[in-house]
């Protein structure tokens, strides 16, 4: 008995329950990963009274000395100071290395399980975790940049294998490059830095609107931009 013919209809509305489908999942991927980036937020938090206990001498003569500064002046404090604020921004950081993979995918015709969007996911939540621990044994901007070669070399030897190609891991080197060189410059920036992160994301939106401006998401193949 002959297997019947697979309706051409079926197949693209198969298609677009799985993009659909994997959308889901990677933004409720990012949502679990907020988990794990709560607790470090916990963790830096108890470190910084921890030092703040561990400095008492320190407090005393900053205070005395100069009434307008800040106690936490110390270059730990710091280090804190910049963990905390660089979280705030994670979830936009996730969901940006995430869309340039999901694009890999629609537009490479590769297939991508959850697990190596997860995998993905863990190498930048260690970037939070690297900069809090180098922070405090080395000058901040040394330990954001320790933090960031570390996790985006994890990244980039996995995108090789997983996207099938050097090029392409090399384009996700240079996202990430840009990713941490924009947050470090925000980071850095005290009266505008909502204005540099809202430009950032002004351009990343229209970067995904260009390579994505010729995909049929109806049709019942995927094409990539010509």
């Amino acid at each position: 008995m002959e297997t019947p013919p697979v309706i051409p209809s079926r197949v693209s509305f198969a298609r677009r329950n799985a993009i659909t489908l994997k959308l889901l999942l990677v933004a409720a991927l990012v949502l679990l990963l907020h988990v794990p980036l709560h607790l470090l937020n916990s963790l830096q938090v108890e470190r910084a009274k921890t030092h703040t206990r561990a400095l008492p001498g320190f407090i005393m003569r900053a205070a005395s000395a100069s009434p307008g500064e800040p106690l936490t002046a110390h270059p730990v404090f710091d280090a804190y100071r910049t963990v905390g604020r660089a979280l705030k921004y994670a979830v936009l950081v996730l969901a940006l290395i995430f869309t340039a993979f999901f694009l890999f995918e629609i537009l490479g015709g590769l297939r991508l399980h959850v697990a190596h969007y997860a995998l993905v996911g863990a190498a930048l939540c260690l970037f939070y975790l690297a900069l809090l621990a180098l922070g405090e044994v080395t000058d901040p901007g040394v330990a954001y940049a320790g933090a960031a070669v570390a996790s985006s070399s994890l990244i980039v030897c996995y995108s090789a294998a997983i996207l099938r190609s050097w090029l392409r891991a090399g384009a996700i080197a240079g996202l990430l490059a840009a990713v941490h060189s924009v947050l470090f410059v925000v980071l850095r920036m005290e009266d505008f830095a909502l204005l540099a992160g809202t430009a950032a994301l002004f351009a990343a939106l229209g970067a995904v609107m260009f390579f994505t401006r010729n995909v049929d998401w109806h049709g019942s193949q995927l094409e990539g931009a010509r």
